[in-house]
């Protein structure tokens, strides 16, 4: 290309961000009431189109200015280089956005993707996609270069990227290539939103899984790629760092500080959800904020503690929920036996050794050996995928949904299933797609978790749903 053909283009980006800001400067807040209800749901679908292009643009914009130095030749690191730069006519952006557009712009520039031909568009080009699967289909494997190509192309967020950029690069260094690579394209799968299928009949962008579930895949996916001696140290670590300290509150008030590791906190958040749940009474609803119901809570449990000192408990102990490979569970076991105490076939359990992880209802993840131990004193509902267990289709015999049959429910909806509620599975009910009162049997395949709000919404507009052996898909 020639060096009048850059110079055009570079001219058009200037004179495109320049109309932006013209443009986005011109727009009355003030005037929004006069949109109507689809105006306002299309105006903010455009915004997040908009931002997300932004993004990008800021992460090559900062790639670009660390690559010719920018920041060392005004004598700033790069952090306070790009907060004054795009503070100069506007509030400074938040420490956090910064470092992760710092981060992404380092990592694209250390792979290369930013082509010194202007012909040549390599990965960076938007149209080009990244990792995806159809159903029943295995992910092709990823890399980092892939996850900023998903990123490109408008697939995954800012946020998203980062999370799984800062994963690649922290565990590219001890762990297998091609697991890497495998763990990757999955967990980037996952996490990408992706456009309706034209042969669909669902016209809804897809969305992946929530950063908090990239968060706890990822924490889950570091105990697969890593040496099990690494994780053996990072449990040690972990349970070194317990603490609790006093902090000085307003009022007379006194503060705690509490630090866990994760099977410290899978007892303590499994223990204080059992107490925490809203009380209406005569008087009306449960005025109380969701921090102070924890906080009595939690006064409960050690006022229950300290009631009866050296005796028997009356009660069960708080029940922690952990989803877990029978393979895990079973590994280091002399035997590996049923429930009447006979041998299990072997097809039933990998005896090669595995350091996969167990996860709890609340998102922290347990070593294996960690659950084993658990399981031999705590108060602890096995969710053990390929194992043995209860009857979960009940058909016309039952109305309410078993324990076993709520768990299996869990494990496949991860909270509410309606469009774009986050609601967590605790604070869900098991609905009828078909109403027990039209005949619909108590069985996994017409379950699905709502919260209470949608519960209602569903049973007013007599919405019907479409269930898979993973998804509930609500036709709404």
């Amino acid at each position: 290309m020639s060096t009048t053909a850059v110079d055009q283009d570079t001219r058009e980006l200037s004179g495109v961000l320049a109309r932006i800001e013209s443009l986005l400067t011109c727009c009355d807040p003030r005037e929004v009431w006069r949109l109507g209800e689809r105006e306002v749901s299309s105006a903010l679908a455009t915004l997040s189109v908009a931002r997300h292009a932004l993004d990008v643009l800021e992460v090559a914009l900062v790639r670009e200015g660390i690559g010719r130095g920018l920041d060392r030749d005004a004598g700033y690191s790069t952090h306070d280089w790009m907060t004054r730069a795009e503070g100069a006519r506007a509030p400074q952006p938040a420490a956090a956005h910064t470092a992760q557009v710092i981060r992404l712009a380092r990592a694209s520039q250390s792979l290369g993707l930013v082509p010194t031909d202007p012909d040549d568009v390599a990965l960076t080009d938007p149209g080009v996609r990244g990792p995806s699967a159809g159903w029943g289909e295995e992910p092709a494997p990823a890399d980092l270069g892939d996850i900023l190509t998903v990123f490109a192309s408008g697939h995954l967020s800012l946020a998203k990227t980062d999370q799984l950029a800062r994963f690649a690069e922290q565990t590219s260094p001890v762990a297998d290539p091609a697991l890497l690579a495998a763990t990757l394209g999955a967990i980037v799968t996952a996490a990408r939103d992706d456009d309706p299928s034209p042969s669909s009949a669902c016209s809804e962008r897809i969305p992946g899984i929530t950063e908090r579930q990239l968060a706890t895949a990822i924490t889950r996916a570091g105990r697969l790629v890593r040496p099990a001696r690494a994780i053996e140290r990072d449990d040690t670590r972990a349970r070194a760092g317990r603490g609790l300290y006093y902090l000085a509150g307003p009022a007379g008030l006194t503060g705690y500080k509490l630090l866990l590791d994760p099977e410290g906190a899978a007892i303590l958040d499994a223990a204080v959800a059992a107490l925490s749940a809203p009380q209406p009474d005569a008087d009306g609803p449960d005025r109380r904020p969701p921090a102070r119901r924890r906080a009595d809570a939690l006064v409960e449990i050690i006022q229950r503690g300290v009631s009866a000192p050296g005796q028997a408990p009356t009660t069960d102990k708080a029940h922690v929920v952990v989803t877990i490979g029978y393979a895990a569970l079973a590994e280091a076991l002399p035997t590996h036996r049923d429930d009447d105490g006979l041998p299990l076939p072997a097809a039933l359990y990998d005896p090669r050794p595995t350091h996969h992880a167990g996860t709890t209802a609340t998102g922290q993840v347990l070593a294996p050996s960690v659950v084993r131990r658990m399981a031999c004193d705590a108060g602890i509902i096995p969710m053990v995928l390929s194992g043995t267990g209860q009857s979960l289709d009940l058909g016309r015999t039952k109305r309410l949904f078993t324990p076993g049959q709520r768990l299996a429910i869990w494990h496949r909806d991860q909270g509410c299933t309606y469009p774009g509620c986050t609601m967590p599975p605790q604070w869900c009910d098991a609905h009828h797609l078909t109403w027990w009162s039209r005949g619909g049997p108590t069985d996994l395949t017409n379950a699905a978790l709502l919260c209470r709000r949608h519960h209602t919404r569903v049973h007013q507009l007599d919405l019907t749903a479409t269930i898979t052996a993973t998804t509930v898909t609500w036709h709404t």
